[in-house]
């Protein structure tokens, strides 16, 4: 990467937005080779090699990621998100985020998911949204350009991304799984950490330290943080045919039985605890299905 060279590319792209405002803003095509896909190419990304740059990727819902930059031995480094200029830059919700969760199911998700409307850029990782690694407007006068360059080039100079043989032949590993491939085994300890799709880091604890039963409590609690577990969606069954209530308004199953171990969430709703490590970990699973969040979406660390 020349330095001097992606300054000038930088400065390009100001004199364009400054020239072609009104047609950058109605059309993401435009600001896409206009002004993203200059300054890709100015980082050292080859946009016509398929090996390297993929665009719009498909997700398994149908949406479509703008862009998909690789390392060199093929896996996801970067996924990238364009919108139209002046567009509102929403990355928690773009596809780029979907897309980065499917990928974590097959422990190959990118390093970085981000969004861009060619002058504002939003880069973080895709289970710490809160917590952007890079941030950068190049059409700020408060930003000097060879500042804001060094560090957009961070995150996107390819170089970054070239895989030695020796890591290409290491084994994969990652302290984080999804909670739909948490299987404890007898006497194993709870995970330390539960990441939440927003980002949100909460440790499975409750008053009588790191449990499995934490782990259900901080599921639902988050859930209830998030306007999602609500006690009109109450009772919650373990599962369809099932007469066991996980959540129910009342300590009491629906024979009338009271909750052995009974648990009140901040919204006054009831958790029965007396469950096993696996119970906790299922129920935590149905919790989330039930109101409507893919529970492949919220990791642990073991």
């Amino acid at each position: 990467m020349d330095l001097e060279h992606l300054i000038q590319v930088i400065e390009q792209v100001r004199e364009r937005v400054e020239k072609y405002k009104d047609v950058l803003e109605q059309n993401e095509a435009q600001t896409r080779i206009s002004l993203i896909e200059p300054l890709l190419r100015a980082f050292g990304w080859l946009l016509e090699d398929p090996f390297l740059v993929r665009v719009e990727v498909r997700t398994n819902n149908g949406a479509k990621v703008d862009y998909v930059l690789n390392r060199s031995d093929g896996r996801p480094a970067i996924g990238l998100e364009a919108r139209s200029l002046g567009s509102k830059l929403e990355l928690a919700s773009s596809a780029v985020v979907g897309y980065a969760w499917e990928l974590r199911r097959e422990e190959r998700e990118p390093k970085y998911v981000g969004i861009t409307d060619g002058l504002r850029w939003l880069i973080a990782e895709p289970y710490n949204l809160r917590s952007p690694v890079c941030q950068v407007d190049l059409g700020s006068t408060q930003q000097p350009i060879p500042e804001s360059a060094l560090r957009l080039a961070r995150v996107f100079w390819r170089r970054w991304w070239v895989v030695s043989e020796e890591a290409r032949s290491a084994p994969s590993k990652s302290a984080l799984i999804p909670l739909t491939a948490l299987r404890p085994r007898v006497f194993e300890q709870p995970p330390r950490l539960v990441v939440f799709p927003d980002g949100t880091r909460c440790e499975p604890r409750t008053k009588m330290g790191p449990t499995w039963r934490g782990l259900l409590v901080t599921v639902a609690e988050w859930l209830v943080s998030q306007g999602k577990l609500r006690p009109e969606l109450a009772p919650i069954s373990v599962h369809l045919k099932s007469v066991r209530y996980i959540v129910n308004c009342e300590p009491f199953q629906q024979d009338g039985a009271k909750f052995r171990v009974p648990f009140q969430t901040s919204n006054g709703l009831w958790l029965d605890l007396n469950l096993s490590a696996m119970e906790c970990v299922r129920h935590a699973r149905r919790l989330c299905q039930a109101v409507g969040v893919d529970p492949a979406h919220v990791l642990v660390e073991r």
